[in-house]
């Protein structure tokens, strides 16, 4: 039973049992079984059908296929093939992880609808959208009545039910429930002092506005962000490789959320942030913010070398579509892939309607300086080419020309921005050059190479200059990639991470690396591509290095493992550097240097881009084998009144699209994922889900009061947190009055506050804090984690250090093979898919895991060194950390108790008996 429990936990993290049961286990009845055992068979073979709960239940000549619960079931036995005599489907074995997905189903209980059946083909025919947008969740918005509150809608309900609010908690209680709850951290002793002792009629409204104006506050709400769009900052799967630049879209987050930036904005800036008109700038003005906001698209896992790229790449959308869907619209499209939504009016038209949006957008890592920067980087550029030219003029005057010298590229020829498709192809083996075309900001044309060490003093263009260029998409016609590149030497062993590379990027995945080795002039590189030819490739060829360069000359596609001859060396080839007078060529060299010292820096992000726009058509049964009708690109049509006009992938219409069409449940959505993680419950539970198979609101008038007040308030979000929390039901007791828990068990009323317990993140912080060790600095590249001597896996990392730099828990990096053990203890989630609300289980791992580990017994040595070397009295000691571990003194006999055990043991000791008692790590 407690197998069960488990199992059920786990399909419950990345989706609901009948969602799971939707994306895994159907899709593959459908394409393996139902042509043998369905009632599309006129005998289903050995009696037995596949097509309903009750027939798999029922089984066929040899018994049930499934045994709810049971690893030995019939159906497990044959898809393993274990047995010698059964072994299904016969035209070979299914995947590793297909079966782990049916082994999870049946031990689980093998939940799922009563049908199991498909229908043939996908189509809104016969679907009545009138009818079905008389869903309370399609609803349009009332406008708000100014008279009313939220006590006065709580109360209406409660006093229906013979109930009332709970009495005030006490303000100690009050004041350290809204810190966590607004920026993550405990009130300090004199903010806990202040508030007690003031009268002032506007004393919680005080707290609540210094809250909200701390930059801890975005700190803090982020991170519930990043749950709903499973931020990570590796790849997963075997290598768990890193995905570059990820964590500037953290910072973007935390920025966005302080400077309440309009929901509806920031919802724009997710879809389409790349192709907004006039784009918000960072507060420095350095670099574009709104394309950040793209980078949602990219942080799903990665499969290395997929063996089916099509199936991939159709995986890869559907977790896109996927995130975008739950965490804005709070609906389960992806579970349209196969077949016509079994419960919401979402038909598979529109859910390949949808992906054409995304098929049609490709990750780019692209610079992204503002247009200001990037002016800035364009006249420091002038001033190194005018001074280039200067020391040319020099030396055409003054010194002899060489003949034996490395070829050179002249700054007329600096890199390309785009790539003609098959224009230049010769098949035969001839270069493909690329055409002179340059990439439109916001990325900088790639710096040009004059080959040898002078390219440092006197090449054309400068080392301070960086960019990214990539090609358009091209099918891969030979075994062999030659590129004739030169620049300076690169770390190998960073693979896809070098800052001077050269990518074969085949299907959407990195899969040959070319890079430069330092060696003077230009040399080849020639790999053999490990899959088959014809497959969708491109091009990148990426320079992040301020101090290095990077030139590739030609590519060559060939049969031969044998790159082309190198053409001959010119007769004007440049001077090399120990050739010149010393003298001269230091006071040149200083001047260079001089000019290149005030060169600007650029900003890297992971956006989005139009890639090929294109139409996709149905993919009968989930298929991408078993195409069906073109889906042309629209939104869903149950809440779409026009449909946008389509330009380039489309998306900026769509993102237009979500806040107006779609507003209203956007709204319903956001304000419902604020109140949970103040209130502890969503007026809505099932955050994720407003479709029909979620739970009804439990005070809907209410919910579209809220939302209509977001839209009103110009979709702030900080307005919100004031309406609820400004509230006589957020200042509530958590007591429990007997009648109330009698009448309404599970507070769905509220009728008091619940407990809520911290999660991982906000202990670990909360330790930092009264350990007097808290980093308060913002932003920037996170802290690798911590890895025990027990954790080991495939692309294990090196260790970051055991207190992370002391910096909060959002800056720890999230690496998906390597999460940190803390955070998985109080149900971190696993980055798959949106998660609205975290589980809050209790387990004995977590009184071990602050027991034992060792990040906190490090935090209690420094929280009980920092008291005592503040407090020689020990009763004052005492109270200190009362104080500052539950924001209270201690009774008497938890003073006398506390002396006692710090007596005998040790200050530590006691410190970290406190920080293992329940009463810090919940909040009443």
């Amino acid at each position: 039973m407690k197998r069960a429990l488990g199992l059920l936990l786990t399909l419950a993290v990345a989706c609901s049992a009948d969602e799971f049961f939707e994306k895994k286990i159907r899709p593959v009845l459908v394409e393996q079984c139902y042509a043998c055992h369905s009632a599309q068979s006129k005998t289903p073979m050995g009696g037995l059908r596949l097509d309903s709960m009750g027939a798999l239940l029922k089984g066929g000549d040899t018994g049930p296929a499934v045994k709810p619960g049971d690893k030995n079931s019939l159906l497990l036995r044959a898809i393993s093939y274990r047995d010698l005599n059964l072994k299904m489907p016969p035209g070979g074995k299914l995947s590793d992880e297909r079966i782990a997905d049916f082994t999870r189903w049946v031990e689980a209980g093998a939940p799922g609808p009563t049908q199991v059946a498909a229908p043939a083909a996908a189509s809104s025919a016969g679907l009545d959208l009138e009818r079905a947008r008389s869903f309370w969740a399609f609803q349009p918005l009332p406008p708000p009545d100014p008279k009313r509150t939220i006590d006065s809608f709580l109360r209406a309900k409660l006093k229906e039910n013979g109930l009332d609010l709970a009495p005030a908690a006490d303000r100690g209680v009050w004041i350290r429930r809204v810190s966590f709850s607004l920026i993550g951290l405990p009130p300090s002793p004199r903010e806990v002092n202040d508030f007690v002792n003031d009268q002032a009629p506007d004393a919680y409204r005080k707290v609540v506005e210094r809250l909200l104006a701390s930059p801890h506050y975005g700190e803090r709400w982020t991170r519930h962000w990043l749950d709903l769009v499973r931020f990570s900052e590796t790849n997963g799967h075997e290598f768990d490789n890193d995905k570059l630049d990820a964590w500037r879209y953290r910072d973007y987050v935390i920025r966005a959320l302080n400077q309440d930036v309009p929901y509806d904005q920031f919802v724009r800036e997710h879809i389409a942030g790349d192709l907004m008109p006039n784009p918000r700038l960072t507060p420095d003005g350095a670099a574009l913010e709104s394309p950040l906001g793209t980078s949602v698209y990219w942080f799903g896992e990665v499969l290395n070398s997929a063996t089916d790229s099509v199936k991939s790449r159709a995986d890869q959308v559907d977790n896109q579509l996927d995130v975008v869907s739950k965490a804005f619209l709070g609906l389960t499209v992806a579970c349209a892939r196969c077949h016509d939504h079994k419960f919401d009016p979402i038909p598979t038209l529109d859910y390949y309607s949808m992906a054409g949006y995304l098929h049609s957008t490709a990750l780019r890592y692209a610079v992204i300086d503002s247009p200001a920067r990037a002016r800035e980087i364009a006249a420091a550029h002038a001033g190194i080419a005018a001074h280039n030219e200067s020391i040319r003029k020099l030396l055409a005057s003054s010194l002899p020309v060489r003949s034996d010298a490395a070829p050179t590229i002249r700054e007329g020829d600096e890199l390309f921005a785009e790539f003609d498709s098959y224009d230049g192809w010769d098949l035969t083996g001839e270069a493909f050059r690329p055409g002179p075309r340059r990439e439109v900001p916001p990325n900088q044309p790639l710096k040009g190479y004059t080959g040898e060490s002078i390219a440092s003093s006197f090449g054309a263009g400068t080392d301070r200059l960086v960019g990214s260029v990539t090609s358009k998409k091209f099918i891969m016609p030979k075994l062999w990639v030659h590129v004739r590149l030169a620049g300076t030497k690169t770390g190998l062993a960073l693979r896809e991470r070098a800052p001077l590379r050269v990518t074969v990027v085949a299907d959407d995945h990195p899969s040959q690396h070319f890079f430069p080795d330092g060696s003077p002039g230009f040399t080849w590189k020639s790999i053999r591509m490990t899959k088959e030819i014809g497959r969708t490739c491109y091009i990148e060829i990426v320079d992040r290095d301020r101090g290095g360069h990077i030139v590739v000359d030609k590519i060559v596609f060939s049969d031969s493992k044998e790159p082309p001859a190198d053409p001959p060396i010119p007769e004007n080839a440049p001077i090399r550097l120990e050739d010149i007078n010393p003298t001269l060529v230091s006071d040149l060299q200083a001047r260079r240097a001089a000019i290149e010292a005030q060169f600007p820096h650029s900003a890297w992000g992971m956006i989005a881009g139009d890639e090929d726009p294109h139409d996709v058509s149905v993919h009968i049964r989930g298929s991408h084998k078993n195409l069906g009708v073109p889906a042309p690109r629209r939104p869903l049509q149950i809440l779409t009144k026009t449909v946008p006009k389509c330009e380039g992938s489309g998306r900026l219409g769509l993102a237009q699209w979500m806040t107006t069409d779609a507003a209203p449940l956007v709204a319903r959505v956001m304000v419902n994922r604020i109140w949970r993680h103040h209130f502890g419950r969503g007026l809505v539970p099932t955050t994720d889900n407003f479709g029909k198979t979620g739970e009804r609101p439990s005070h809907p008038e209410l919910l579209d009061w809220l939302a209509a007040r977001f839209v009103e308030s110009g979709w702030s979000v900080k307005a919100m947190h004031r309406l609820m929390l400004n509230t006589e039901a957020y200042r509530q007791s958590s007591r429990v009055e007997a009648t109330a828990s009698q009448i309404d068990p599970q507070n769905h009323l509220l009728h008091h506050m619940p407990v809520h317990r911290l999660e991982g993140e906000a202990i670990r912080d909360a330790l930092l804090n009264i350990s007097g060790s808290l980093n308060r600095d913002m932003y920037g590249r996170g802290v690798r984690p911590h890895i025990g001597k027990y954790q080991d896996g495939r692309g294990k990392p090196a260790s970051g250090p055991l207190d992370g730099d002391n910096r909060r828990s959002i800056y720890i990096q999230v690496r998906r093979n390597f999460l940190t053990p803390m955070f998985l203890a109080f149900d971190y989630p696993l980055p798959v898919s949106t998660i609205g609300a975290r589980t809050s289980s209790t387990v004995p791992s977590q009184a071990l895991m602050m027991m034992n580990n060792e990040f906190a017994a490090e935090m209690a040595k420094r929280w009980a060194g920092k008291v005592a070397a503040e407090e020689a009295d020990p009763v004052q000691r005492v109270e200190m950390l009362y104080r500052a571990a539950y924001a209270r003194l201690p009774e008497d006999w938890e003073r006398r108790e506390a002396i006692a055990f710090a007596e005998k043991r040790s200050w530590q000791d006691l410190a970290h008996v406190l920080i293992n008692s329940a009463e810090f790590i919940y909040v009443p």
